[in-house]
């Protein structure tokens, strides 16, 4: 990846400025209205059980953390383009027996930068204001609750606050950057690496990515590209095996595919009809049911295509086979940057919102 100097302080991605809702808040589904039956649609239940019960506002719901060790948690991609100060608010409802505590996680790696916990209350307004260093990608906000008592969260909101509300707090620091997480100049990384973003359509995540690759690469690898440590960040550089991606898998260069030929950014099965036994070289058919957008993305070149495609040989999904069978794993392209997916989870947001996830066909495929 290319190295860039202190003269790109000015262009660090735009692209998600605005990452919260219409009233500025960076967290989905604030008062827990969005449930998929049973479930949260907006909240992941890492353990124990949330469930939908009522508030003391008839027209509100709230959400009652069941069990003896329950958690919910959200990841934001609020990043230190929407602001560096925030205010933390919710209406709780906790027994004296019940532990509760709000955890922040910048970037949603696992590691806690600040722990609160609630204090016992009868459906009393808390609130907490942080401040954060400035660069980072985004944040995960978790929930959790021990013990027998119980604990009921309603009108949660996490909103942008004056930086003066922030004055004389301790920043939480997420630490160095990691690949594909935003930066400004080499120093930003820990990999001393910062360079445009490499997908095969630009990243609407971050314009000017942490690389991830030692110079040189160990024996056996080339700087390629990686998978995103999460949805908040870029697609990486990173060191990966020499031939070891299948046809539709992403690269950057030949080497990384077992084809050895990488073609508009995809890993594929030949490059011109020269390297076809039967067929012309050309890419895999798009689903027809497929939206707009998928067709602004690469797809593998294969030989044949158009139902032509022979037995045994390379395929995209079941439309490029004569069989009408190709198989291989599910492959997925995000709308926003092309990379892999499997559910919209796994793609860039949108605002609060993950953009959308098509299954366009397969990867390493081959016709039945």
């Amino acid at each position: 990846m290319r190295i860039l100097g202190k003269a790109i302080l000015f262009l660090v991605a735009l692209s998600q400025l605005g990452s919260t809702d219409c009233g500025g808040d960076a967290i989905r589904d604030s008062g827990f209205d969005l449930w998929c039956g049973d479930q949260l649609c907006a909240w992941k239940v890492e353990r124990g059980e949330a469930r939908r019960v009522a508030t003391w506002n008839k027209g509100d719901s709230g959400v009652e953390l069941v069990g003896s060790d329950a958690a919910i948690e959200q990841l934001s991609p609020y990043n230190s383009h929407d602001g560096t100060c925030l205010k933390f608010q919710l209406v709780a409802n906790i027994d004296p027996n019940a532990e509760v505590y709000l955890n922040v996680d910048l970037e949603g790696d696992g590691t806690i930068e600040m722990t609160e916990r609630l204090p016992s209350a009868s459906w009393r307004p808390l609130s907490y204001t942080f401040s954060m260093v400035p660069l980072y990608d985004g944040i995960r906000f978790e929930l959790t609750k021990r013990g027998a008592g119980t604990a009921v969260l309603a009108n949660i909101s996490a909103k942008a606050a004056p930086s003066s509300e922030c004055t004389g707090l301790v920043p939480l620091d997420p630490g160095p950057r990691r690949p594909g997480a935003a930066c400004r100049e080499p120093a930003d990384c820990a990999s001393m690496s910062c360079g445009a973003s490499v997908t095969p359509i630009p990243s609407n995540v971050s314009d000017y990515v942490c690389g991830g690759c030692s110079d040189p690469c160990p024996t056996g690898t080339v700087c390629g590209l990686g998978d995103p440590l999460s949805a908040i960040f870029a697609v990486p550089s990173e060191c990966v095996a020499i031939g070891a991606k299948p046809i539709g898998a992403l690269c950057v260069l030949g080497d990384e595919c077992g084809s050895s030929r990488c073609e508009n950014g995809v890993c594929s099965a030949c490059a011109s009809n020269t390297d076809c036994a039967v067929g012309a070289c050309v890419p895999s058919a798009i689903p027809a049911d497929a939206p707009d957008w998928v067709r602004w993305h690469p797809q593998p070149m294969i030989c044949g295509g158009d139902h032509t495609t022979p037995s045994a040989v390379a395929c995209g999904n079941d439309l490029d086979c004569a069989s009408g069978s190709c198989t291989g794993a599910p492959r997925g392209q995000c709308w926003t940057d092309g990379r892999s997916c499997l559910t919209s989870a796994d793609c860039p947001f949108q605002g609060l919102l993950s953009s959308d996830c098509f299954i366009v066909g397969v990867e390493g495929g081959s016709c039945q």
